[in-house]
């Protein structure tokens, strides 16, 4: 999904619509994705708090590294 958006963005566009037509596309991928997290924390919970417990390390020591 995020490289048909890509290539919307690599190819020049004489008209001043394009973006807005973009901009639509990226709303629609972000309401989509909106709901896959909204099912998975509600349905597998352990996976969600598996998943931010990950991140939270990850951000963690990239903070530290600095």
């Amino acid at each position: 999904m995020i490289t048909i958006a890509r290539n919307h963005l690599s190819t020049p566009s004489s008209d001043e619509g394009g973006a807005g037509a973009i901009l639509a596309q990226a709303q629609e991928y972000l309401a989509e994705a909106r709901e896959i997290v909204k099912d998975v924390m509600t349905n597998r919970p352990a996976l969600a708090l598996g998943a931010a417990l990950a991140a939270g390390v990850v951000l963690g020591w990239l903070i530290k590294r600095r």
